[in-house]
């Protein structure tokens, strides 16, 4: 007796993947950085962007991912690549130059979204 297999992994990794692979060369025939590439597959793929609209076109379901939970995985797995690839650009020696936007951008933007989250 065969057991039943959840492919959903697999499908989900060849559209992404599949996306990617599209929009990547894209990107970089008009010298745009891929990493904005990559987000922009996972906006136009995720279950919040065309993902949504499988209730409308059902033919959509197989080139969008339309769970929000089998995407975490792919999520997690691309803010580490993008840390990892703003430490491979970013220097010491840069980032203590740029130490005050750093820190005033930074502590003024930890600010604004408090008390915009914070206020009624």
């Amino acid at each position: 007796m065969p057991l039943p297999i959840d492919s959903t992994p697999f499908s989900d990794s060849l559209v992404i993947l599949g996306a990617a692979g599209l929009v990547i060369p894209a990107f970089a025939r008009f010298r745009v950085n891929p990493v904005i590439g990559f987000i922009l597959v996972g906006v136009l793929v995720g279950p919040y962007g065309l993902g949504a609209l499988v209730d409308r076109v059902p033919w959509l379901f197989h080139i969008t991912i339309t769970d929000r939970h089998s995407i975490e995985p792919f999520a997690e797995f691309g803010i580490i690549l993008l840390l990892f690839s703003i430490g491979l650009e970013l220097s010491f020696k840069r980032l203590w130059a740029m130490r005050r936007q750093v820190f005033g951008l930074g502590a003024a933007e930890l600010l604004g979204s408090g008390l915009l989250i914070g206020l009624p």
